[in-house]
Parts: structure tokens; C-alpha cells; sequence
């Protein structure tokens, strides 16, 4: 059994001979090929690929009434490309791309559209050369909620004119003062009456025809507005220690009131007044001339005072007045023309006073006149003719005064005379037939005159008169027939009496029991 050591060996041996055996039998060995030398490869270039840009941020965002700004860090980027300014309104998330920048010192961007109410969100998205860019975090500006400061609405004041003030507003983006009006003091369904856009105006003229209450809006260059306090559109006159609304009265009536001294000068203001009542008082003192301030009265009745003076000729500015009772006081003078402009007069009562002088003839144009009473009075002259032109005239009072001269047949045309008092004058003549044909003529009192002639049987026909009084004159021939046949009761002379004339004949006894009337009327 061979070793392995021994094994080993002969297989080297056997090595050995078979590459001595090979080396002799074969050519001679080529040159050996030379060793290239090695090749010394540059070390790899290691390539950096580029960098986005910082991202810069914004320092603020602010604006005023004309612009917004937005202003941010300038980049450091040495390849430094561009800004993009982007922004977004509100909850509205499409972004807009408002500007874009190539120099790194413009940092600024002022928008002049913007809408500070709502969040307008920017940032800025810087690009480098290499087209990569960063963006920045967003901003932006306080939201504008706050309201503009409120003005203050002052007491109401009256100067002739009613007007309400208020305080100055002093913001920097105010706008303009709304003027609003409401019939509720808690102004619902309030109304805008007047926008004033410059600050200093803070005057507001009211009107003076009903109340309102009023309330100042301010409003800002943004929309936004704040309200003032309320203030009711009226003002208290004071007369005679009591308070009137300014705008609200409009009929005042202290009749019978025991109420003594001068018409206070206040009542002049309460400009509204259609009615006036101060009769039946003791009151004294000329009219005040604030009286004819009242231009739309009606009736102003001062009758039953102890007024004196003469009548103010300012009377013709009340141009709508339409019943003047001014009697039983201590009046004087004449009888101012300037009442007989009065257009719409309807009712003028001068009694009882001292008035003196003639009667114009321009009271013709007193066209509407229903009802004249210048009884008791010192008035002279000829009644007018023109008195006939009053076609509306049903009451004719000019008793107790001066009057001479016959009584006008004109009178006859004023056809809807239901009265007249010509009584206690030193009237002369017959009476106009005229007259006593007047269709609707009831009372006529002509007694205390130097009238003659007949008295006509027109005046006594059954059932025509309620009161006629012709007694105390010249008249020279009544029918005794037709004047028992009347109908009216001569035994009470209150009412009818024809008694102290120059009659040829006693009067007759006229029974005015109906039953013997009956019987007479028979005849």
C-alpha cells in the first residue's frame, strides 16, 4: 500500500521529466512580449446638480384708501432670475399671478384694486437661472371689520329753519353721511334722504310738514358703516308755559280760558297752524305782527278780547285765510285794503269795535265771501255797489254804523243773500225792489233809518220772512190786507215791526192765532 506522501512525490516527479522531455524536443522560445504599461485614469468629475432657490418672505402687507403694498426680503440667490407674486381672495382658491419681477431689488408691489374686507392672501415665488423655484409663506393684511368711528346727532334746532346737526367724522377712508328717515323711533323701514360725501357738511335742513325721526350713517371707503343716534325731527314752542310740537300742531284752540296780557310773539312760530281759537279771553294788546308768519291759517279767530289798535296791514300775508273773526274787542282805524286781497276769504267779522272810515270798493273782489258782519262800528260813507258782485254772499251785517245815502239796488244781484242788517244808519230812499224779490232772502232789518216810500207787498208774503224790522222810519203806505195775510206774528216786534213810520192809516191788529188766521185767509 503506497503512502500519500509518497504518492505526492512521484506525481511531481513525473512533472518534472514530461516539461524537461517537452523543452527538448520543441523550437527555440519566441521574445517575450513587453508589459504594456498601465493606463492612469483621471479621477471622475463628480457633477452637482442645481439647487432651488431660498424661499424669501413677505415683511408686511398694508394699505390705504388708494393701494395695497406688499413689500418682502430681497434674494441672495447669485443666480437670481425672478419674483412672482401670486395671490388668493378670500375662500376662493384660484391663484392669481399679479406681477413678476426680474430685478432682486424691486421688493415692492402695490395693487390699486383690492378689497381689504375680504383675506387677500400673497407670496412670492422666486425662479432662479436654472428654471427652479421656491415658494415663499403666504400673508396677509389686517381684515378691515372695523365700522368708522359713529357721529353724533345734536338736539334739533330751530332758527326759522329746522335743521339737525351732527359731529365730524375724522377717518382717513370715510366716504360719505347718509341722512336716513323713519316714521318709528326705532327707524324701521327707514329711508335714505341725503348722502353728503364731504366730511365737513353737518347740516342737514328738515322739513317742516310731518315728524320723522333721523339717523346719520357713516360709511367708509370700504362699505362698511356705523350708525348715529336717534333724534326725533321736531321742536317744542312754548306758549303760555305749555309746550307745542312745531310741526304736529296744527289747530290750536284756548277759547274761554280766562286767559289774560298779549298774544304771546311765540305762537308766530308754530308754522304749521291751520286754526286758531284765542276768543272769548282778555286778552290784550295789538295783534303781534308773528302772527302773519302763520301762512297756512285758516281761521284765526280773535274775537271777544280786549284787543286794540288798528288792524295790522301784514293781514294780507295769512294768503290762505279763509274766516277773520276779530269782534267785540277795541279795534280802530280803517278797515286795511290789504284785507280785501285775501282771495280765499269766506268769513269776515269786524263788529263791535271802533273801526272807522269808508268801505272800499275793493271789497268786490272778495269772491268768496259767504258771510260780512261790520256791525257796530263808526264806518262812514255809501254802501258800495260793489257788494252786488259777491254772488256767495249770504250774510249782510253793516247795522250801528254812519251809513248815509240810499241803500244800493245793486244789492239784488248778490242772489244768494240770506240776510241783511242795514239797521240804525241814516240810510235814505225807498227799498230797491230788487231787494225784495231776493229769492232767498229771510231776515231784513232796516229799522232806525230815514227810509220811505212803500213798503212792498213782496216783503209780505206768507211764510217769505223769519225776521223783518222796518220800524223807526218814513215809510208812507203798507196793504193792511196783505199784512195781516202774512202769516208772521206782528204782536212780537223782536221779529216783525213795521211800527213808527208815516203810514196815513193806523195799523191794523193782526191776530196771529192760527185759527183766526185760517179764517182770515179765507177772505
Amino acid at each position: 500500500m503506497i503512502r500519500p506522501d509518497q504518492l505526492i512525490r512521484s506525481l511531481v516527479v513525473s512533472f518534472l521529466a514530461m516539461k524537461l522531455f517537452w523543452g527538448c524536443a520543441s523550437p527555440p522560445p519566441a521574445a517575450p512580449v513587453p508589459v504594456p504599461k498601465p493606463v492612469v485614469e483621471p479621477a471622475p468629475v463628480v457633477v452637482i446638480p442645481p439647487s432651488p432657490p431660498k424661499a424669501v418672505s413677505i415683511h408686511f402687507v398694508t394699505y390705504d384708501r388708494d393701494q395695497m403694498i406688499v413689500k418682502w426680503q430681497a434674494s441672495s440667490e447669485s443666480d437670481f432670475n425672478d419674483y412672482t407674486v401670486l395671490s388668493v381672495k378670500g375662500a376662493d382658491e384660484t391663484v392669481d399671478t399679479l406681477a413678476k419681477f426680474m430685478d432682486p431689488a424691486d421688493t415692492v408691489f402695490s395693487l390699486e384694486r383690492f378689497d381689504p374686507t375680504l383675506e387677500n392672501w400673497f407670496w412670492i415665488l422666486v425662479t432662479n437661472k436654472s428654471g427652479l423655484s421656491t415658494k415663499g409663506d403666504r400673508a396677509t393684511h389686517l381684515l378691515e371689520t372695523q365700522e368708522p368711528v359713529s357721529s353724533s346727532l345734536f338736539p334739533v334746532e330751530y332758527d326759522k329753519d329746522l335743521k339737525i346737526r351732527w359731529s365730524r367724522n375724522r377717518d382717513d377712508d370715510f366716504l360719505l353721511y347718509t341722512i336716513y328717515q323713519s316714521r318709528s323711533e326705532y327707524m324701521e323701514e327707514k329711508v335714505s334722504v341725503k348722502e353728503l360725501d364731504r366730511r365737513k357738511d353737518t347740516l342737514y335742513v328738515l322739513p317742516m310738514n310731518s315728524v320723522y325721526y333721523y339717523q346719520i350713517g357713516v360709511e367708509d371707503y370700504w362699505g362698511l358703516e356705523s350708525v348715529s343716534n336717534v333724534v326725533k325731527g321736531d321742536f317744542g314752542i312754548k306758549v303760555w308755559d305749555q309746550d307745542y310740537s312745531l310741526i304736529n300742531t296744527t289747530e290750536l284752540d284756548l277759547s274761554s280760558r280766562q286767559i289774560f296780557g298779549e298774544i304771546p310773539k311765540e305762537i308766530g312760530e308754530l308754522i304749521n297752524l291751520t286754526i286758531l281759537r284765542l276768543h272769548i279771553n282778555f286778552l290784550s294788546g295789538t295783534i303781534p305782527d308773528e302772527i302773519w308768519k302763520l301762512k297756512k291759517l285758516r281761521i284765526l279767530n280773535l274775537s271777544e278780547n280786549q284787543l286794540s289798535g288798528e288792524i295790522p296791514t301784514g293781514i294780507h300775508k295769512l294768503v290762505q285765510l279763509e274766516e277773520l273773526w276779530l269782534g267785540d274787542n277795541n279795534f280802530s282805524g280803517h278797515l286795511p285794503y290789504q284785507i280785501f286781497t285775501l282771495k280765499h276769504l269766506t268769513h269776515l267779522n269786524v263788529s263791535d269795535n271802533e273801526i272807522s272810515g269808508d268801505i272800499s270798493e275793493s271789497i268786490g273782489s272778495l269772491e268768496q265771501l259767504v258771510y260780512l258782519n261790520l256791525w257796530k262800528n263808526n264806518i262812514s260813507g255809501f254802501i258800495p255797489t260793489e257788494l252786488g258782485e259777491l254772488s256767495k254772499l249770504e250774510f249782510l251785517g253793516l247795522g250801528e254804523n254812519n251809513l248815509v245815502g240810499p241803500i244800493p239796488k245793486e244789492l239784488g244781484n248778490a242772489l244768494s243773500l240770506k240776510s241783511i242788517g242795514l239797521f240804525e244808519n241814516g240810510l235814505i230812499g225807498p227799498i230797491p225792489d230788487e231787494i225784495t224779490i231776493l229769492p232767498k232772502l229771510t231776515y231784513l232789518g232796516l229799522f232806525n233809518n230815514q227810509l220811505d216810500g212803500s213798503v212792498t207787498d213782496q216783503l209780505l208774503k206768507k211764510g217769505k220772512m223769519s225776521y223783518l224790522r222796518l220800524n223807526n222810519n218814513q215809510f208812507s203806505g203798507i196793504d193792511h190786507d196783505t199784512m195781516c195775510r202774512s202769516g208772521y206774528n206782528w204782536e212780537n216786534p223782536i221779529y216783525f215791526d213795521v211800527s213808527k213810520n208815516e203810514f196815513e192809516d193806523s195799523l191794523p191788529v193782526c191776530y196771529h192765532n192760527s185759527t183766526f188766521h185760517k179764517i182770515y185767509s179765507s177772505y
